[in-house]
């Protein structure tokens, strides 16, 4: 079994974060954004920044968490996207 390269997991989780991060500001800071202030609103509470910074770190987080389990499933399913895919089922 070959050990893992850190380095490159550390940058594909970055670059999976900041993807991830990219279409969640898209989906939910664009798209539907009216919806969630007038659920906010409903709910009588207001988002403080804080909360769209823990948002942002979840990104990352499951960004480094997606490619470490590529990276640690890799040397049993081989590299490829078949590996890509059962690892997104998994994970």
């Amino acid at each position: 079994m070959s050990k893992i390269n850190w380095g490159r997991v550390f940058l594909g989780g970055l670059l999976a974060g900041v993807v991830i991060n990219a279409f969640e500001f898209v989906i939910s800071g664009i798209l539907l954004a009216p919806k969630w202030d007038a659920a906010m609103k409903d709910l009588g509470r207001q988002m403080s920044s804080g909360t769209v910074r823990i948002f942002v770190l979840y990104g990352f987080l499951t960004g480094f968490a997606a490619i470490w389990l590529y990276a640690v499933a890799r040397p049993r399913f081989g590299p490829g996207p078949k590996t890509a895919a059962l690892t997104g089922i998994g994970y």
